[in-house]
């Protein structure tokens, strides 16, 4: 057959839908299809594996002339090698090293599935930009048998054809994606690119998951106005990444003429969703997933960030003024200054920002304590604060999802122009928040809907005139919960084709993360350990033994200096600790974090001036917590260890949301993350 795999161009032409795929032709009448195509190709020797030029000019090879490619969206080129690269705290706070050339193919793929019959508007195709990166192969003058320029932890240490380890990182995209950008974890603390998998001999892919190609999620216009887009929002949440893969594997085979011996996923945020969404659908065809910061849950959580917005605007509504930023730091010191020192160190990091009780009517003028005027806080400012730390709460006063902290700082997040709010959501408080707008609209199925038109509660509505189109929070959730979530979400714990191939999982997030609250990814750890039990409980044991979830205390969005929100020690390199793993069966009983240089964004707050740059810690994997051993610098990860528990009865019963689809009724999700009711009856009986 040549270099063209017609099971792996056929795999690619298949519908997929949620949770299955079944194939629109059969594999016998599609590869005869491509045959067709391709007259004589199957009976003619093999060609000479090919030059990254010749990847993009000639038919043999798989793109140029394949009908399922975008006519001249071909395009193969060397990118130039770059020497190595010294620190320059704070954005890039460890050396990079050396990244040889490296061969990139960019095309646009259509696998054929059109229009309504396949969830896309009238005249739309799906089209997935894809870029694929890969190490020099033997015929462009890579060396077989040479050291990649970083260290992937595995089990070989030298390339098997020019320059390429024999293995594929596949990544996601930053945000709601629409764009090529790359989103992995790198060396040291820095953030990774394409670059990254070059320098550890990986192939890589990466795509637009489909969203330059309008419109999607919403369908604005036409005979299918005011309808969901599920074709496009399929490729978002999870498939369009997946050709992506299947693609590097093909040109994996087409450009060294062998397949990939590990296939791991590595992303972070947006990127950290998309991993989600191959977990979840294709776990079996991965040997291990490392997120960080997944944006899953996309419907739920980008609603959350607009929490603090409508608990202040009622508080304005009811006669309060908006706080100044003297209250907000003197808040945020008395915060500290009570739940700092809860882990037993005093070092600028909330360990657990759920076991602070603080409470912001601490700070009411006239209180014993309270900061003096004018940094005083009134009590509808104070009430607002706490309202805003509960998080969202329906009329039964249930958790609907999961707050803005008490670690996370005023500045870098929903905070950011907090002054502005009292008289609009529109508009206001940076990306995450049109983010939240958009999810808005996507709800009430209208592009033109007005955000502002969410309110808290229906204390705040009336208090607003009833307007025409209001709707209250728990309303709001409770309609996206039943109209958009089920498609924009990932969100299942229930990860069978995972565990039966053994696919291993580190999952990270920073407890003072201001954009994707991390007690979202504590609670979907938990419904996966209780799924994976299979007797109720929530055996974290047990699903340590391949999947592990580490919290990162004092970390915001993202790692390293570059973190948005606040600095926590982070991950030093975690991709190779996930390929130990996989390759050595060396399973990651902590993390080492190690502390960037501070940042001097303005979009950057850290609370951390205890800790120097180049402390370090441990991240110990969820339920567990770094303990101090009571000797020995705290700013050294050898004097902590893991042990004891993050979930206590308090905070587990604290955390118990709504049941899916019913955020405005009374009843709490026990059976699905494995909570014994009488427990916390007892507990909020207290």
């Amino acid at each position: 057959m040549g270099r063209i795999d017609i099971v792996d161009i056929a795999r690619l032409v298949f519908r997929e839908t949620k949770g299955r795929r079944t194939a629109r032709l059969s594999f016998a009448a599609l590869a005869a299809g491509l045959m067709s195509w391709a007259p004589g190709l199957a009976l003619a020797a093999a060609p000479p594996l090919p030059t990254c030029a010749q990847l993009g000019s000639s038919s043999i090879y798989g793109l140029v002339g394949n009908p399922q490619i975008v006519a001249r969206t071909v395009i193969t080129a060397i990118v130039p090698g770059t020497q190595a690269v010294a620190a320059s705290p704070p954005s890039a706070p460890t050396p990079t090293p050396a990244t040889p050339a490296y061969c990139q193919v960019n095309f646009t793929f259509a696998s054929g599935l059109t229009g309504p019959k396949d969830g896309y508007d009238v005249g739309q195709a799906q089209m997935i930009k894809i870029e694929i990166v890969l190490p020099l192969s033997a015929a462009d003058g890579g060396v077989t048998g040479s050291s990649p320029s970083s260290r992937d932890g595995g089990s070989v240490a030298q390339t098997v054809a020019g320059n390429w380890l024999g293995k594929l990182m596949v990544s996601g995209s930053m945000d709601s994606s629409g764009t090529i950008s790359w989103t992995p974890y790198g060396e040291g603390l820095n953030n990774g690119d394409q670059t990254y998998p070059i320098r550890l001999g990986y192939v890589s892919s990466m795509t637009d998951t489909g969203q330059s190609n309008p419109p999607w999620v919403l369908i604005p216009t036409g005979s299918l106005a005011g309808t969901l887009a599920r074709g496009t929002i399929a490729d978002w949440a999870y498939r369009g990444t997946h050709y992506g893969k299947e693609w590097a594997t093909t040109l994996s085979k087409t450009y060294y003429g062998s397949a990939p011996t590990r296939t791991y996923y590595n992303g972070v945020s947006g990127g950290g969703n998309m991993g989600m969404g191959q977990l979840m659908h294709y776990g079996n065809e991965y040997d291990g997933i490392l997120v960080g910061a997944p944006a899953f849950f996309w419907g739920q959580f980008t609603l959350a960030d607009i929490w603090p917005y409508v608990v202040f605007k009622k508080m304005v509504q009811q006669g309060g003024t908006m706080p100044t930023s003297g209250q907000e730091a003197a808040l945020q010191t008395a915060i500290f200054a009570e739940c700092d020192k809860l882990d037993g160190v005093v070092d600028g990091i909330i360990n657990d920002p759920r076991a602070c009780t603080f409470k912001a009517t601490a700070n009411i003028c006239g209180v014993s304590g309270a900061p003096a005027s004018p940094n005083c806080l009134s009590s509808l400012q104070a009430t607002a604060f706490d309202t805003m730390w509960e998080g969202p709460r329906n009329h039964f006063g249930q958790r609907i999802w999961y707050p803005y902290d008490k670690s996370i700082p005023f500045s870098g997040g929903p905070f950011t122009a907090l002054s502005t709010i009292a008289t609009s959501l529109t508009g206001q408080g940076g990306f995450f928040f049109s983010l939240a707008n958009d999810v808005i609209e996507w709800t009430q199925k209208n592009a033109s809907f007005d955000p502002n038109n969410v309110y808290q509660d229906k204390e705040s509505l009336a208090l607003a005139g009833n307007p025409a189109g209001g709707v209250d929070y728990e309303d709001e959730a409770t309609l996206g919960a039943n109209t958009l979530s089920d498609y924009t979400d990932n969100q299942t714990p229930v990860l069978t084709d995972a565990v039966a191939h053994g696919t291993k999982v580190i999952h990270l997030h920073g407890t003072a993360d201001p954009a994707i609250f991390w007690r979202t990814g504590a609670d979907y750890y938990r419904r996966v350990a209780t799924w994976y039990s299979g007797d109720g409980t929530a055996d974290f044991k047990k699903l340590q033994s391949w999947y592990r979830f580490f919290p990162m205390p004092g970390v915001g969005h993202g790692n390293g200096a570059s973190a948005t929100g606040s600095v926590g020690p982070s991950p030093d390199n975690p991709f190779p600790a996930l390929v130990n793993w996989v390759e050595n069966r060396v399973a990651p009983n902590s993390l080492l974090a190690v502390m960037a240089p501070a940042s001097t964004s303005s979009s950057t707050v850290s609370f951390n001036s205890l800790l120097p740059a180049g402390s370090t810690r441990p991240l110990c994997p969820f339920p567990q917590k770094a303990i101090y051993k009571g000797t020995g610098s705290s700013d050294v990860a050898s004097n902590f260890m893991c042990g004891d528990t993050l979930e206590t009865v308090e905070v587990t019963c604290g955390d118990l949301r709504t049941l899916y689809k019913h955020e405005n009724g009374p009843a709490l999700d026990f059976e699905a993350t494995g909570v014994n009711p009488q427990k916390c009856l007892r507990e909020f009986e207290r």
